[in-house]
């Protein structure tokens, strides 16, 4: 949480920690101001004294950042930029200067969504302003750390976006059922044949009735299904009989925190081999629901779903890690400000991350057979509480079949 950046600062042993969003929304940044700002340079020193450099036209926004604040201008950054030479030089140049300021100097942990060569060229050069700053390069990062649980006015945002995310796919179930099926594709309210192009805008449509941002949903039907992100072709006729896998991550309009849900469905009745796939991933899924404990292993859960699948005959990465078909990715992953974020509930047994309160995680075991044109994912996600109780954020039923008329 938030309010454990200055500890995991000091047990790191941190004298610093720089947020630069090079005009562009950042996450990062987002998260220690609690602002949407776009051009900004955040500074933090072990003793939790802070400071924010920012554009003059988000002025506003700096105002509420909870710390004090300054201009580019004010720092001179246009005679910066003509005495360095290089953009990336002359915010090294202002990051040095401030961190003087501060008072910081030994290893210092940076931040920010930069082009990789930009970035190096800027921490180089910090180095080369100030011998005395230690880029940090521990992993995980003391905010990767911080982001893996959450504080309840984070929480209480990714409920809102789990609300609308919940909304968007009941309305689809009932959409589904509400379509009329002509011989090999459906139709609505006499217009043309459903594409999976039409199910995409109408979960659009009610994610910016809820104030979120779509994304790049997945709705993916019979083989594309079958490849995990395979986003579906928009074109493609609505078919029965077949897969239909809906993977769905709004987050927050502008910039903010993310929901994810998963729900597979088969427009009419579904043959044998979609039934038995289904309910692999479905006691699959239940398993891992139900062993869902504090204090355990994250990776643990993935190695309970390996033995389920590898039981009923399906490869997974335990047995084969360039698997392609069975049981190809891992369990979970948490969700933030990033749809995906520690932790992992999966991954290499060096994860010895357990399973802590103020979590979010998803949990989603699925099954891929391209080549069968048979996919299936399930997932829901899960707020692990202080009082060692589970709450699904994802409350939709789980039928595979829906039976239009």
């Amino acid at each position: 949480m938030r309010q454990d950046l200055d500890r995991l600062m000091q047990e790191r042993g941190l004298a610093g920690l720089v947020v630069f969003a090079y005009d562009r929304y950042s996450p990062a940044l987002y998260y220690v101001t609690g602002q949407k700002l776009h051009y900004g340079i955040y500074f933090r020193g072990a003793d939790g004294r802070a400071h924010l450099i920012h554009d003059p036209m988000e002025r506003d926004q700096a105002e509420h950042a909870g710390c004090d604040h300054s201009t580019f201008a004010q720092h001179g950054l246009m005679g910066l930029m003509e005495r360095e030479g290089h953009p990336a030089r002359a915010f090294a140049r202002l990051m040095a200067d401030a961190l003087a300021t501060l008072g910081v100097r030994g290893k210092v942990a940076f931040f920010g969504d930069l082009e990789s060569g930009f970035a190096y060229e800027m921490l180089e050069h910090v180095r080369r302003c100030d011998a005395g700053i230690q880029i940090d390069t521990s992993h995980p990062d003391v905010l990767t750390l911080a982001r893996t649980t959450k504080s309840a006015d984070e929480l209480e945002a990714i409920r809102r976006a789990s609300n609308g995310n919940v909304a968007a796919m009941n309305r689809l179930r009932e959409h589904l059922a509400s379509l009329r099926r002509e011989r090999d594709h459906f139709v609505a309210d006499g217009s043309g044949p459903v594409k999976l192009g039409d199910l995409r805008q109408l979960l659009n449509q009610e994610f910016l009735a809820h104030g979120l941002e779509g994304g790049e949903s997945i709705v993916s039907q019979g083989r594309d299904a079958g490849v995990p992100h395979n986003r579906g072709n928009d074109d493609d006729l609505l078919r029965p009989g077949v897969p239909l896998l809906v993977d769905i991550f709004p987050g927050e309009a502008g910039g903010g925190y993310f929901s994810d849900l998963t729900r597979t469905f088969c427009l009419g009745p579904a043959p044998e081999p979609l039934q038995r796939l289904y309910a692999d991933v479905r006691d699959a899924f239940d398993l891992a629901m139900g062993a869902l404990r504090v204090g355990e292993p994250c990776r643990d859960y993935q190695e309970k779903v390996y033995e389920l699948f590898e039981q009923r005959g399906h490869a997974t990465q335990r047995t084969d890690e360039t698997v392609q078909e069975g049981y190809v990715h891992g369990l979970g992953h948490g969700v933030g400000l990033a749809v995906h974020e520690a932790p992992r509930l999966g991954g290499p047994p060096s994860n010895t991350q357990a399973l802590e309160p103020g979590m979010v995680i998803t949990v989603e075991p699925g099954l891929y057979y391209p080549s069968r044109n048979l996919g299936v994912r399930i997932e829901d996600l899960v707020v692990v509480g202080h009082d060692g109780r589970m709450e699904v954020l994802t409350p939709v039923p789980y039928d595979l079949e829906i039976r239009p008329t």
